[in-house]
């Protein structure tokens, strides 16, 4: 299934009568695109409409029901973002006001343009198609009113209401976008003001049939959306940022400077409130590291089943997702064609160029794979990104269960049969499997590599099991096996910097998955630690890091976690994607509450307040020493007195490493850059697992 060059999103409530002509109008004048109707009627007859209409074109219906009717038009829109398969992606409503004769004028100003409006007040449009003069005003009053918020995002736009216009979606993350009510354009213009935009003009049609969607509900809904939007976005402008931050500079002088004897009362109130939350970050954070070894019942509870059952034989369709990743995957696609399940297929997701990593896998094919289980499927893409690539292969695939392994994997042999046993004794939607970073290193330089590894193994060895005794796991990038049924009903994986975790909150929330994990070092699947801080070429943990957090930072906003069904989970869901950020302040704050105590005059019990938070940072360290002995235990790996000093040593380094990624993903976010982050590979836990 070849990559369309544009998806076209039609979203439709009740039109039967008219998805027909549009259909057929549309097929008229374009080529190499697929229309997708996102339907959110209350009878079959807009689908069945859509099934009689004849068309060269691939068209595609997703009809929203129940849970799934959400946000109105605008939801139906990010809905149709979230299933499009192409890097273009145009809006249009379905009552042919919108005339189809403009969209390749559209589609080839997207080549040059991140977005494309088709407008009603630019010269050479028209709203002569507004049914009365009512509409008329209250179209002009909402466009007045926009303005008004956003003067600085809305400047040389001539209509922000209009529902007929185009992006690309790799510079628009649907996940940031908070579906509600029926102006989706505004909210993209106000989240992304740096975005290369453009007009058409638009002659606005008059309905041809069916009744228009527009009412006093939607009118007071856009009234609620306008002041929220407005605070969300309000850091969106440097303007914005710069002007909070010299206010608060300004108060702050005032209240030291003016005012000593209130300054010396608000320094002791700050340097406190920084203490109490350096103390509950670190003591939560401790709290999780122990919960393992405090709690060996749940350890036991989540191993992997002892036995396989031979009964139940599902079909595995193996994603493994690959870009320039010729030094590593062969070795990859060897692990995984010795798994003892009798009924898997690999699908390796390319893309079209990577000459290398398809010449490496063909071999693979040739010399390795006698039965056919290695498939390739290649595409296009103008930027790849692994949920793109993740997407491509599940529509090729053909198995009852879907599992993700990264390109650089080491898959233990059992997996599949243990997944497969699992899946059928618990009748889980999602089984997440157990992952270990393996490459210590031993340079001065590779200090930092231990610190990560360790994240890992406290990860999988403590804190997983704390989420799935409160009923919330957050998906891995790999090793994880999703039903098919429930993969293709959310739509595939979110087009998200963190596409795992945004289809694990998806999954929990708006279909109630239940999600198992299982652990123990013998079935962990086994990576390489990025090779550098920096270089990207090389593969960096700085710029790996500035992707997840972005993608945290996404799915916190978008808010879709505070759905789940208990206050725990969702607290809890909250927490772990705000981590990076409220550990990055605590990081900043903790050597600036000690310079305060040591140049500025405080109260003895004020300063004694301010140590507390090395309690927890201490025991932090006790624990990364233990756990780098029971992991060497564990994982049979030789470990060295030099790691034990680059743990304690580089501690407070590694945390300045992990602020500054958290501050610049923030920084990115607010910019609107969602550029894929690619982190490189070169198979050096390999040699580390073979000795």
């Amino acid at each position: 299934m070849t990559i369309p060059q544009a998806t076209i999103v039609i979203p439709c409530r009740h039109e039967e009568e008219n998805v027909g002509p549009l259909i057929e109008r549309l097929s008229a004048v374009l080529s190499d695109v697929e229309l997708l109707f996102v339907d959110d009627s209350d009878t079959g007859g807009t689908v069945a409409a859509i099934a009689a209409a004849v068309s060269p074109l691939t068209v595609r219906v997703f009809h929203r029901s129940g849970a799934e009717r959400v946000g109105g038009l605008a939801g139906a829109v990010t809905d149709g973002y979230r299933r499009a398969r192409a890097a273009k992606v145009l809006v249009m409503d379905a009552d042919l006001q919108h005339p189809p004769e403009l969209v390749p004028a559209m589609l080839a100003a997207l080549d040059d343009h991140d977005l494309v409006m088709a407008s009603r007040y630019r010269e050479g449009g028209s709203s002569g198609g507004l049914d009365g003069p009512l509409r008329r005003v209250v179209s002009t009053g909402s466009t007045l009113l926009a303005r008004a918020a956003f003067p600085v995002a809305l400047r040389g736009v001539t209509d922000p209401m209009t529902g007929f216009f185009g992006v690309r979606l790799d510079r628009v993350d649907p996940d940031r976008l908070r579906a509600r009510g029926f102006k989706i354009l505004l909210e993209i213009l106000a989240r992304y003001p740096r975005l290369r935009r453009t007009e058409v003009p638009l002659e606005f049609g008059a309905r041809v049939a069916g009744e228009s969607k527009g009412d006093l509900r939607q009118g007071l809904l856009y009234l609620r959306q306008l002041p929220a939007l407005r605070a969300a976005t309000w850091f969106a402008t440097p303007i914005a940022r710069w002007g909070t931050l010299l206010a608060v500079i300004a108060a702050l002088t005032v209240g030291l400077v003016v005012a000593p004897l209130s300054g010396a009362a608000l320094l002791a109130l700050v340097v406190t409130l920084v203490a109490l939350y350096n103390t509950v970050v670190g003591a939560l954070e401790v709290r999780w590291r122990l919960y393992g070894w405090r709690t060996p019942e749940a350890v036991e509870q989540m191993k992997w089943p002892a036995e396989t059952d031979r009964s139940s034989r599902r079909k595995f369709s193996i994603i493994v997702p690959a870009l320039h990743e010729e030094a590593v995957i062969a070795g990859t696609l060897q692990h995984l064609l010795q798994q003892d399940h009798p009924d898997f297929e690999i699908l390796v997701s390319l893309c079209e160029g990577d000459d290398a990593t398809i010449a490496e896998v063909q071999r693979v094919q040739a010399e390795s794979d006698p039965h056919g289980r290695v498939r390739t499927v290649i595409r296009a893409y103008e930027r790849s990104n692994k949920p793109r690539q993740l997407n491509a292969a599940l529509a090729d695939s053909t198995g009852s269960v879907v599992g993700v392994v990264d390109a650089e994997d080491d898959v233990a042999r059992q997996l599949l049969s243990r997944v497969d046993t699992l899946l059928e004794r618990t009748g889980a939607d999602v089984v997440q499997g157990g992952v270990q970073l393996m490459t210590l290193g031993t340079r001065v330089r590779d200090w930092f590599k231990v610190h990560n590894v360790m994240e890992y193994f406290f990860w999988f060895t403590s804190r997983m099991f704390y989420q799935v005794r409160t009923g919330f796991v957050p998906l891995g990038g790999n090793t994880v096996f999703i039903r098919r049924d429930l993969l293709d009903r959310a739509g595939g994986w979110p087009d998200n910097l963190t596409e795992d975790c945004a289809l694990g909150v998806l999954l929990c929330t708006k279909y109630g998955a239940r999600v198992v994990a299982a652990y123990e070092p013998e079935l962990a699947t086994r990576e390489e630690v990025p090779q550098t801080i920096g270089d990207r070429r090389a593969g960096s943990l700085f710029w790996q890091r500035v992707r997840w957090n972005q993608g945290f930072l996404s799915i916190l906003l978008e808010g879709r976690w505070s759905t789940l069904p208990t206050l725990r989970q969702r607290v809890l869901a909250g927490y772990i994607l705000a981590t990076p950020f409220l550990q990055a302040f605590s990081a900043l704050l903790l050597p600036l509450s000690v310079a305060t105590i040591v140049w500025l005059k405080v109260p003895v019990g004020i300063a004694m307040l301010m140590y507390a938070p090395f309690l927890p940072i201490i025991i932090t360290l006790a624990t990364q020493l233990i756990g780098l002995r029971e992991f060497a235990r564990s994982y049979r790996q030789k470990v060295l007195w030099r790691h034990y000093a680059f743990l304690l040593v580089g501690a407070p380094v590694y945390q300045w490493v992990l602020m500054a990624a958290a501050f610049w993903a923030v920084y990115q976010h607010v910019d609107g850059n969602t550029v894929w982050h690619k982190t490189a590979h070169g198979g050096h836990h390999r040699p580390a697992l073979a000795s």
